[in-house]
Formats: C-alpha cells, structure tokens, sequence
C-alpha cells in the first residue's frame, strides 16, 4: 500500500525563512531529508513543529525540480539500508516527513513538514541482510518565485548490486558521471 500524506506545510521558521528569501537577504539552501513516526492529533498544526515528533532516518537530498513559479519537486529516498554501518535495525511506519534548510541567522531549520493521513502509513522495514527496501518521496515544497534555491547533495551515490551485494560509487567527475565498484 502507498502511503498517503497531507499537503506539505512550511513550518514557522521556513515561513520566516521564506520571507528572509523573498526580500533579498539570503537564498534558500534545502540541506536534508527526514522521515519518523510522530503521530498527530486531526486538527494539529504541523508548522508549528521545529523537528519531527519522533525522527528516525535522515537521508540526503536526491533531486530537485521547478514544479511552477513558487514550488520545487524535492526527491529524496528513504530506506533501510544506506552502508553496512548505517542501516534500520527497528522498522517503523513513516508517518511524518521534513525538508531541511539552512537559515542564517539559525542554522538548520525544519523548513516543511507533510503528515501521513490516519492508518495510510508506509512501513519501513529493519534491515534483512538481503534486499534493500526503499521508499522513493516525491515532496512539493514551496519556495519562492526566484531562483534563489540551492541544494546540498554530495557528489556521488552508492548503489548495490542486488543479486551480488556489490557495492558500487556512482558520481561525477569533471562533468563526467562514473561508477566504480567499491570494497567495504
């Protein structure tokens, strides 16, 4: 079963954040990606929140896209099995996600939050030692009507072989994407 979700909110610091934007005094830097299993009460408010109520994974950042004049499409992927020494140990439902961002004058920031509709959960699963679970996040966040939007992903990605469990390094160099397989 797909997991359903409320519409995205922009937390009260990413509304603070937002206007900082809007009126010339910084870009907009989405840092991360968190999932958890924070329940809310129907008629909560969510931008109110400066973490999630019960974070349990974070991940970076895949994509992000011009969806229209004020909204990226932010991707990222959540899953229980990063490396072998960062994978789930305890599967949850994932029922609250987050965007961060980088605020000037606070750090990171919670910048938007999107709640998953009562007993609609995903469940992510521990960890089998067999094949990775993933659950891939497509997350319209509101921005701004500029292009003062950047984002902090690192410069390759590992991928696993799911038959071998080779593990390979996919990455960019000098313009140029490379995989390469890579020894624990």
């Amino acid at each position: 079963m797909a997991g359903v979700f409320n519409e995205a909110v922009l937390t009260q610091k990413g509304q603070a954040l937002l206007a900082k934007a809007q009126g010339g005094l910084t870009t907009i830097t989405l840092t991360k990606a968190a999932s958890g299993d924070g329940s809310y009460a129907e008629g909560e408010d969510p931008s109110v929140r400066t973490e999630l109520k019960s974070k349990k994974q974070e991940f970076q950042i895949e994509t992000v896209s011009v969806w229209n004049a004020t909204n990226v499409l932010v991707k990222f992927i959540i899953t229980n099995y990063i490396d072998a020494l960062h994978y789930l140990e305890t599967g949850y439902y994932v029922k609250e996600i987050g965007i961060y961002a980088t605020d000037p004058d606070e750090g990171e920031i919670l910048y938007a939050i999107a709640t998953a509709v009562t007993n609609q959960w995903d469940y992510m699963p521990s960890y089998n030692n067999l094949i990775p679970s993933k659950i891939i996040i497509d997350m319209l966040t509101e921005v701004d009507n500029s292009a003062n939007v950047t984002v902090t992903m690192p410069n390759r990605m590992y991928l696993y072989d799911i038959d071998t469990g080779d593990k390979y390094e996919l990455g960019i160099k000098n313009g140029l994407m490379y995989y390469e397989e890579v020894e624990e």
